[in-house]
């Protein structure tokens, strides 16, 4: 089970991870991927205060220089590996 956390704390909410968890639950209905990926909110992963972009982290990793524009490819290709 591959474990996709998105940060919904205050700034990387009002940065619209909001947004970004809708696009990442359609990428998971798409890809047929919901009995393989848990997707979680969390709470701060502190990738904003060090301007990461907004908080994602896959399996524990963090993922960086996630935005709203890339997020879908970011999430797609770092699921796919992590299902790999």
């Amino acid at each position: 089970m591959v474990t996709v956390e998105i940060c919904i704390g205050s700034a990387c909410y009002v940065k619209e991870s909001g947004r970004l968890i809708d696009t990442a639950q359609q990428l998971i209905e798409e890809k047929g991927w919901q009995n393989q990926v848990e997707l979680k909110g969390c709470f701060c992963i502190k990738s904003c205060q060090y301007h990461l972009g907004l908080g994602v982290r896959i399996n524990g990793q963090l993922v960086e220089n996630v935005t709203l524009s890339n997020g879908r490819e970011l999430l797609e290709k770092e699921i796919q590996a992590a299902l790999s």
